[in-house]
């Protein structure tokens, strides 16, 4: 039993009224009489007189009571549970990003959360679902009963990763239940107010500084390390920054965090392979305080296919790739290479890998090519693109080009037609040029060493950064299977389909290893820099709407009550007429009853 409206329970205190009205009125008027004999019933009205008098047992009180009772109660809305009525379904919907791992909540957001989702759980009316609000939210128990959702809540953990609470609240709001769903949403971070969804928002401080991203530039005689420092709290921090690779410290340094901005910081380095970078300091959240990066990796093997040219075969020998070209392609040459360069050669269809297209295309991108087009020129250029850094075509001459209409992925340079364009998408990374090496001055161009370096570097190599929660898609070239290996050294086998291996969501960062057969590729994966933010948000004022309780499952007995208290109420009134005096009265020669009127 449960009250929708318990204020109305005041109402009662109209009970006592009732009785101390009923104990001072006055029900007669004094009349004389020649004798009391005949009205000894009669005499306790004399104590009418009286302000308070003695206190009488009366049916009648007792029904007026009971009636005022039975509406208040009905006021108050009763919600009954009635065996074998519907229930509504509750959906907990957790947060487990990494800002949940914050520390300003003893023992941590994440911790706090799960006790309140607890606590949900067992205040339930029905069955409960429970979704993980990670990177990709996920439904970590369906509809079940409470024990289920306690052992699934309670085996839930935060990751590195960002979360998509807006995602995992549509998911919930989805679930079809046939008293209807309520949305129990825990996090740090409100969404928009939705009927049905109540969130609970927990944390309260917004200090905190992390790594926001760790990359290695290869400039001349070496690598450097480029750090940013992202400083996300109210006030400027002096932070110790350091470089270790194993037990071995590369580099130290000490940098001042301006509040709410990023502060970036080069480092020379001369080591190879993997590198991790600290913020040895404590602060709210220690996850963002760890990043790795991949420092010297080994060259591309590049496998050129197509057309010989001369000038391509000059430029690969003069930047550090591995290529060997190759009349057509193998699955063997496809095993053995990182990027596969086309020259003026049109494939069947692109297996998933890295690609190089020079004047072609393939039918399995989401790019078309409808004819030609004479002297285009570059008037404009991705300039942000890592393809595209410090290259410029500007004042590259092009005799003629394919006419490129995409369908999707980047456009790197263009005129009036696109001229360079970049895709990534279902195991396949390409960059496609719409001219030929022979069609433009490029080779005589300092920019063509350069794009050429950096679109290898850009294909080549499994050896890449994410962030923790991204989707990672490697191709499997010839493998039908590989072993994947986690940051905490557990292993999972992985089975290759459509030509790649489809990795699980990696939410725990750290370095990750993909053995197949022989071949053994590096991934390194960092926490969001989204999550290095940790001010709660709370919402708008409407976004702890609830639904009504009609809509939770319970069955109401406030209109039962109201029908109750008018059949008291008729009862009453009718055993008051009953005990009314009557007296004959002669009306058209007959007698009639008539009840008589209290003077």
């Amino acid at each position: 039993m449960s009250l929708g409206v318990p204020a109305a329970l005041w109402g009662l205190l109209v009970l006592p009224l009732i009785v101390l009205l009923y104990m001072l009125r006055t029900r007669r008027q004094d009349l004389p009489v020649s004798s009391l004999l005949l009205w000894d019933r009669a005499r306790r009205d004399l104590t009418a007189h009286r302000p308070v008098r003695r206190f009488e047992r009366s049916l009648l009180l007792l029904l007026q009571l009971l009636a005022a009772a039975l509406l208040v109660l009905a006021l108050a809305r009763p919600q009954l549970r009635l065996p074998g009525a519907s229930s509504p379904g509750t959906v907990i919907v957790v947060d487990t990003s990494a800002s949940m791992q914050a520390r300003d909540v003893p023992p941590s957001r994440f911790a706090a959360a799960v006790e309140q989702a607890h606590e949900a759980i067992d205040a339930a009316p029905g069955p409960v679902m429970v979704i993980a609000a990670a990177a990709a939210p996920r439904v970590a128990v369906p509809f079940a009963d409470a024990a289920a959702a306690h052992r699934t809540l309670t085996a839930l953990r935060p990751t590195d990763g960002s979360s998509r609470l807006d995602q995992a609240v549509a998911l919930a709001l989805g679930q079809r239940m046939p008293a209807g769903v309520r949305v129990e949403a825990f996090t740090d971070r409100a969404g928009a107010a939705l009927p049905g969804v109540t969130y609970h928002v927990v944390g309260t401080s917004s200090a905190n500084v992390g790594l926001a991203a760790v990359t290695v530039e290869q400039v001349q005689g070496g690598s450097v390390l480029v750090v940013q420092v992202h400083n996300a709290g109210p006030r400027a921090e002096r932070v110790p920054l350091l470089v270790s690779q194993g037990t071995r410290r590369l580099a130290a340094r000490s940098v001042l965090a301006a509040a709410g901005t990023v502060t970036s910081v080069a480092l020379p380095i001369s080591a190879s392979g993997i590198v991790r970078v600290t913020l040895d300091r404590e602060d709210n959240l220690s996850a963002d305080n760890t990043a790795h990066a991949i420092a010297g990796t080994r060259p591309p093997r590049v496998v050129v296919a197509g057309a010989p040219d001369r000038v391509l075969a000059e430029a690969l020998a003069a930047i550090p790739v591995r290529f060997a070209p190759a009349q057509r392609i193998t699955p063997e040459a496809l095993a053995a290479a990182d990027v596969v360069i086309l020259n003026r050669t049109r494939p069947a269809e692109l297996p998933p890998g890295n690609y190089l297209l020079l004047g072609t295309t393939a039918p399995n991108l989401p790019l078309d090519a409808t004819g030609q087009v004479r002297a285009p020129q570059v008037v404009r250029s991705a300039v942000r693109h890592p393809v595209m850094r410090y290259v410029t075509f500007e004042d590259v001459t092009i005799g003629e080009a394919l006419r490129l209409r995409p369908k999707g992925g980047e456009v790197l340079a263009e005129g009036e037609t696109p001229l360079v364009w970049a895709y990534e998408g279902d195991g396949i990374r390409a960059i496609v040029s719409a001219f030929t090496l022979d069609q433009s001055d490029l080779p005589l161009r300092v920019a063509f060493p350069i794009f050429l370096h950096n679109a290898l570097t850009w294909l080549g190599g499994a050896e890449r950064a994410y962030q923790a929660g991204s989707p990672i898609i490697l191709p499997s070239r010839t493998r039908t299977d590989a072993e994947l290996q986690w940051p905490d050294g557990t292993r999972r086998r992985l089975i290759a389909s459509a030509g790649r291996f489809v990795l699980p969501a990696a939410e725990q960062a750290g370095v990750y290893v993909l053995r197949a057969g022989t071949r053994e590729d590096v991934l390194v994966v960092n926490p969001s820099a989204e999550e290095i933010a940790i001010a709660p948000v709370h919402g708008s004022p409407g976004g702890a709407a609830r639904a009504p309780l009609a809509d939770r499952g319970l069955s109401g007995v406030w209109r039962l009550l109201l029908l109750c208290a008018v059949a008291v109420l008729s009862l009453e009134w009718w055993l008051w007429l009953r005990a009314l005096p009557r007296r004959h009265v002669w009306r058209r020669g007959a007698y009639l009853l008539r009840p008589e009127r209290p003077s």
